[in-house]
């Protein structure tokens, strides 16, 4: 089968059914929250640039209820091309706190924030974590105990469709979904932080924040643009129809591992912010020249350990300057529905990452869809995965599928999803 495999039902109803198989009872709440997938920007976020994702049809649902103990208890359900696969994993919120003051960020010699490294840990870790930082930002009673948490996943791992991002996304809203005002934008921005927040202290991979922004802001109907300047989020038509399909293609659950890679470039931008007192290096006039400077003054005082060459921030920072001006390029042309335009500044995007930001990988892929016919392709998650999103014509979208598959790949049809929210109770 060329396509990635679909339940008849959805992920909702088969965690409800799946939790009361474990646990024996009826869930309080159940959430879904769907796959996402990125046109471009996303290593851009962090220097105040603009990103651009949307919602795919492939999602995650979480049910949960209490426990009488502090025992955080997760069980996941994930389809996979050769049927479900099951796994279990428990934490005791305590073991979660005693992680979280080991994460706390103490100061370099350069009065720089120096935080150890994020373990190597589980869904119940990174699902913890969310409490724990619901309850230290006052969204959760301190008085919240364990839970018996079931996850059913469509989306898959390894192909740069957000699936950690979702899940974070489902559990939030299922933890807080009798709150009455879930889905004002205000409420969601401020879970969409919560989650991003805690995926950096308790992940040791790198979140895009822009994957939890969509998740539980987004749209069906259209790509979000969000700008990391001002914060804002903003809607352009979106480009998937009849006479034009995306699709997610890689190998069965490859990654490429450049985590510390994509931290290193962060951590640079962040320093280089923090340097200058402001939030975002698009606020700074001549930001790439005035960094540069910089960074030179910084290696002259305290030598280059930890620092970038001056070579490497130039380039890094160029390919942001004019990866955010292609990201404008591209919301504008969504806009005004020019889709011509779409596919040279994808080009540009991926020769800028595999060039100047020296995040190499997908290459081939990228070739590949392109000789099989794809109007163009690009990183699904550069660095993260070796996978791509390429847009193909319609009339020959099933074609182009089979001959994928044909070469061994996997393919995701990304169509469009829905936003994340909260199940209703069954009667």
């Amino acid at each position: 089968m060329p396509m990635w495999p679909t339940a008849e039902t959805s992920a909702a109803d088969r965690a409800r059914a799946a939790h009361r198989e474990e646990v024996g009872a009826d869930p309080d709440r159940v959430a879904h929250a769907p796959a996402t997938w990125l046109l471009i920007g996303e290593h851009v976020d962090h220097s105040g640039g603009v990103v651009l994702a949307a919602l795919a049809e492939p999602e995650v649902a979480v049910a949960l209820s209490p426990r009488n103990d502090d025992l955080l208890k997760v069980t996941v359900n994930r389809t996979t091309p050769g049927g479900v696969r099951h796994s279990d994993d428990q934490v005791s919120m305590g073991v979660v706190a005693e992680l979280a003051a080991a994460r706390q960020s103490g100061v370099d010699d350069r009065g720089r924030p120096d935080a150890p490294p994020a373990p190597e840990t589980g869904p119940a870790v990174r699902l913890g974590g969310i409490v724990w930082t619901l309850i230290h930002r006052q969204l959760l009673s301190r008085d919240t105990g364990g839970l018996d948490v079931t996850v059913v996943t469509d989306i898959p791992d390894g192909m740069g469709l957000g699936d950690e991002a979702a899940l974070d996304a489902a559990f939030v809203l299922a933890l807080l979904g009798d709150a009455p005002d879930l889905d004002d934008a205000p409420v969601r921005t401020r879970l969409a932080e919560v989650c991003s927040q805690a995926a950096e202290m308790f992940s040791p991979a790198p979140p895009l924040r822009a994957r939890h922004t969509v998740a539980l802001r987004g749209s069906r109907d259209a790509v979000s643009v969000i700008d990391y300047a001002d914060g804002s989020v903003t809607q352009a038509p979106h480009p998937q129809s009849a006479a034009l399909e995306f699709f997610a293609i890689s190998v069965d659950g490859a990654r490429t591992r450049r985590s510390g890679e994509i931290a290193r470039r962060r951590s640079f931008m962040e320093d280089a912010c923090h340097a200058f007192g402001t939030e975002s290096l698009r606020l700074l006039p001549d930001a790439p020249q005035r960094v540069v400077e910089w960074l030179t003054a910084v290696h002259r005082v305290h030598g280059t350990e930890g620092t970038p060459s001056v070579g490497e921030a130039a380039a890094w920072l160029a390919f942001e300057e004019h990866e955010t001006a292609r990201a404008q390029q591209l919301a504008r042309a969504l806009r005004s529905r020019r889709m011509a335009d779409v596919w040279p500044l994808l080009a540009q995007s991926q020769s800028g990452l595999t060039g100047p930001y020296g995040l190499p990988g997908s290459e081939a892929m990228v070739q590949l869809c392109l000789m099989r016919g794809a109007l163009g392709a690009r990183a699904a998650s550069a660095g993260n995965v070796e996978g791509v999103i390429a847009g193909v014509q319609g009339r020959h979208a099933e074609n182009f599928a089979r001959d994928l598959s044909e070469d061994g790949l996997v393919l995701v049809r990304l169509g469009r999803g829905r936003v994340a929210g909260v199940e209703k109770q069954e009667p």
